[in-house]
C-alpha cells in the first residue's frame, strides 16, 4: 500500500556542510542551550527548516539534526502538536524554532522562508517533508478541491519554498532534500492525486538540481515505502487498520520489516553531508527495503519455482 514517510557504515552526520569551512563548533551532540523563547538566537552552527515536522518523520529527523549542533526550525499547522513534540528540546535548547505555517498556501510558503532565516541567520539543509494523501482517490471520483488540494501540499509548497530559499543556500552551498514516495515511482490504485504529486516533486528535484548545480546547490529526493507514521491513519484508514496495515505490510519488504522515521532521518543526516554526498545531486533515493523489487508471481509461476 501507501507509502509515505529506512546505522550507517560510515558516521553518519558527524561531518558538518564544508560552507562551514572546516569548523567543528557545530558537531554532534553540543549543549546545553536555552530554551529559544526566553533568549536571543545566537545565529551559530548550520540551519535547517524541516517542513511537516509535528509528527513522524519530521519530529524524527529534527532531532537528529538538533543532536548535530545544527540550529532547527520546524514548520507545521498545529503549534500545539510542535510544542508538545519538542518539549524537551524546548526546555534545554536556543537552537529550535517552532513555526505554525499554512504550507499549502503561498503566503504560509514566503512567510516560512523569512521567519525561519530571521532565527536562523542562514539556511544550510531544507527539508520538503510535508505531505499528505486521501484513501480512495481514484480517476473517477478525485474532485477538482482534492486534486488542488493534494497537488497544494505535496508539491506546490516544495516549489515554493526551494524557490525562496536559493539565494539563501546560495550563500552556504546548501542543499534540498525533498521526502517524496515510493508512489512516485509505483501507482496504487485509489491514490491517484498523491501519486501524480509524488512524481512530480522528483521531476520537480530533477529540474532544480540541473538549475542549481552551478549556485553549488545540491537536490535530492528520498522515496520511502511503508513507514509507520499518522500518514496511513490521516489518509483515512483509521487508527486500528494502519496499525494492522503496518504489522501486514512487513511481509511486502524483502528486508522483513516496514521503515521508520529514523530509517529516513539518517538518510537526510547523509544528504545534508557535503563530505559524505557533496558528488550527489539529482537522484530520488529509493528507500523501501526492497519492496520494489517484487511483484505478484502469480500461481502457478511461484508452484513452478518449488
Amino acid at each position: 500500500m501507501l507509502d509515505k514517510a529506512h546505522n550507517r557504515l560510515f558516521v553518519l552526520g558527524r561531518h558538518l556542510p564544508t560552507s562551514l569551512h572546516g569548523s567543528k563548533t557545530a558537531a554532534a551532540g553540543v549543549g546545553p542551550f536555552r530554551n529559544a523563547t526566553n533568549s536571543k538566537p545566537s545565529h551559530e552552527g548550520p540551519g535547517v527548516i524541516i517542513t511537516g515536522a509535528s509528527s513522524g518523520i519530521g519530529v524524527t529527523v529534527a532531532k537528529e539534526f538538533l543532536k548535530r549542533g545544527y540550529r532547527v526550525c520546524v514548520v507545521a499547522r498545529d503549534e500545539a502538536k510542535m510544542k508538545q513534540a519538542y518539549a524537551t528540546e524546548l526546555a534545554g535548547s536556543n537552537n529550535l524554532l517552532t513555526l505554525p505555517k499554512d504550507l499549502a498556501t503561498g503566503k504560509g510558503c514566503s512567510e516560512c522562508i523569512s521567519e525561519a532565516l530571521d532565527f536562523l541567520g542562514r539556511l544550510d539543509v531544507l527539508v520538503n517533508n510535508a505531505g499528505a494523501g486521501k484513501l480512495g482517490s481514484s480517476i473517477e471520483n478525485t474532485s477538482s478541491e482534492d486534486w488542488d488540494w493534494h497537488i497544494d501540499i505535496n508539491l506546490k509548497s516544495v516549489f515554493l519554498l526551494t524557490q525562496a530559499s536559493v539565494p539563501h543556500l546560495a550563500a552556504t552551498k546548501g542543499c534540498v532534500i525533498n521526502v517524496s514516495s515510493i508512489a512516485a515511482q509505483r501507482p496504487f490504485p485509489n491514490l491517484l492525486p498523491y501519486c501524480v504529486s509524488k512524481a512530480a516533486v522528483d521531476q520537480l528535484t530533477r529540474c532544480c538540481a540541473l538549475e542549481l548545480a552551478s549556485k553549488g546547490i545540491r537536490v535530492n529526493a528520498i522515496n520511502p515505502a511503508t513507514v509507520v507514521t499518522e500518514f496511513h491513519e490521516k489518509a483515512g484508514m483509521g487508527k486500528e487498520a494502519a496499525a494492522e496495515f503496518y504489522q501486514e505490510s512487513a511481509s511486502a519488504h524483502p528486508i522483513g520489516r516496514v521503515g521508520t522515521p529514523l530509517d529516513i532521518a539518517n538518510m537526510c543526516l547523509f544528504l545534508a553531508s557535503t563530505d559524505n554526498a557533496g558528488w550527489i545531486t539529482g537522484q530520488t533515493w529509493l528507500m523501501d527495503g526492497g519492496r520494489l523489487l517484487t511483484c505478484q508471481a502469480g500461481k502457478a509461476l511461484s508452484q513452478a519455482a518449488n
